[in-house]
């Protein structure tokens, strides 16, 4: 699949990533700092959210990190600090955590946090057992911590087996940073989806190792094949598309493998967007979050937006299609809003174009739609779409100022602009038709 030259430059990097007892850490790059504040930060409003009523005494949580590497980095650029790597940074987050929820209480609230490290490689493992040692964790192994010396397939169903015997629910995140895209093939996520009821994965899928070596051959092919994602991929127009448009290049991959990449994982919830390194490398990667559960989406993509500088993607601004085909180059020439193939960052250029783009698509939907909950709104465009459940009834905004869209709530009140709407709110056209005036919309009727 790779010339020995690539195949050369990708064991380099493995190897950067490399611990040894004795020796310092390898140095953290800027866009795993970032990874890293992302994971932190997730990891905390998730026990934020779920303890966010005061009577909830406990919380069951499981956290398996499937490529634990060694545990900590040197600084950037082999500056003398060290950071945290995954999982000391989830032991540090649960206990912190834990921590802000007993402040000023007598009685007292708990975490039951359960820990599983997998690593493969043995000497990173002898390092980060090493190291758990000396930062007190020692104790605890073989009880609410666990490591394994192992590739993750080859554990996941037993640590999916004790998962499910916890009392007290089934809420387990899966951080699964694996170096390249093959590690972790859909029958894999498929595994923990079908198997753990509130399973949630943020995974690493380096794209772009994978679509800089994209050819129709049976190599490449049999990879794919392996994955799951062979058949969402148009070789025919990826091929055409290489010549012919190299702008829509990562647009096309982007459409294609994401949606394969969600629908052989059984998740009903995603956020697939690039981080892009810092540094001289041009190489992005995906950070891909699966779940169940809108308000888990929601939350990540708020994230997306409070670390604007280091996200980006390739689809619609407002609302996008997962998979390609070959006839929607022609579609797209006849849309002036459709930039396939066209940068999006998570500015505030993006989120005033997001903006616009829901305005228009929503508030004539809603207008001429069926009465259906917030809640229903939300559910119905799903995950297709940057916008945050806020920015959702932003967007809604001029349609329910203006009279056009009448929000309800159950006892029967009348919301008066968009920032006010509740998730059970019902959301309807006006009884008395008018007509509805957008940019780039004329929608109306008598």
């Amino acid at each position: 699949m790779f010339s020995p030259l690539q195949r050369s430059r990708m064991v380099k990097r493995q190897d950067k990533y490399t611990w040894h007892i004795g020796s310092p850490p390898p140095p953290i790059d800027p866009h795993s700092l970032v990874k890293h504040q992302i994971v932190r930060k997730y990891l905390e409003r998730y026990i934020q959210v779920l303890m966010s009523n005061y009577r909830i005494e406990k919380l069951t949580l499981s956290i398996v990190d499937g490529f634990a590497g060694g545990g900590e980095y040197l600084g950037e650029r082999g500056e003398a600090a060290f950071h945290d790597g995954s999982p000391l940074l989830a032991l540090g987050t649960v206990a912190e955590q834990e921590a802000w929820l007993n402040v000023g209480r007598t009685k007292q609230r708990r975490v039951d946090g359960r820990f599983y490290f997998v690593e493969k490689v043995q000497s990173n493992f002898d390092y980060l057992k090493h190291l758990l040692g000396a930062r007190g964790v020692a104790g605890r192994l073989g009880n609410d911590v666990h490591l394994f010396n192992s590739p993750f397939d080859r554990v996941v169903q037993p640590i999916i087996d004790d998962i499910r015997r916890r009392a007290g629910g089934e809420r387990a995140i899966f951080l699964l940073d694996q170096y390249a895209y093959d590690q972790v093939p859909g029958q894999l996520l498929r595994q923990i989806f079908s198997q753990v009821k509130g399973a949630e994965v943020l995974l690493t899928f380096n794209v772009d190792s994978l679509i800089s070596f994209l050819t129709d051959s049976t190599p490449n092919r049999r990879k794919l094949a392996d994955m799951g994602l062979d058949a969402y991929v148009d070789w025919g127009s990826i091929e055409r598309l290489k010549v012919t448009s190299p702008t829509q290049w990562k647009s096309v991959i982007q459409r294609s493998l994401a949606r394969g990449l969600v629908e052989t994982s059984g998740a009903t919830h995603y956020t697939i967007f690039y981080i892009t390194p810092m540094g001289n490398t041009a190489w992005t990667y995906w950070l891909v979050h699966l779940s169940r559960s809108f308000k888990a989406r929601d939350v990540m993509m708020e994230l997306h937006w409070e670390h604007a500088n280091h996200f980006s993607h390739y689809l619609e601004p407002d609302i996008f299609t997962l998979g390609y085909r070959a006839n929607d180059d022609l579609q797209a020439r006849m849309q002036e809003a459709f930039d396939l193939g066209q940068a999006h960052h998570f500015d505030a250029v993006a989120s005033k174009r997001c903006l616009s783009g829901l305005s228009e698509k929503l508030i004539p939907a809603v207008y001429d739609g069926e009465a259906r909950t917030f809640d229903g709104w939300l559910e119905a465009i799903g995950s297709k779409t940057p916008a945050t459940a806020d920015m959702v009834r932003e967007a809604l905004d001029p349609g329910i100022r203006a009279g056009d869209i009448v929000a309800r709530s159950a006892k029967g009140a009348i919301r008066q602009k968009g920032q006010s709407v509740q998730a059970t709110d019902v959301l309807s056209g006006a009884a008395q038709r008018r007509l509805i005036l957008l940019p780039g919309h004329l929608k109306g009727a008598s």
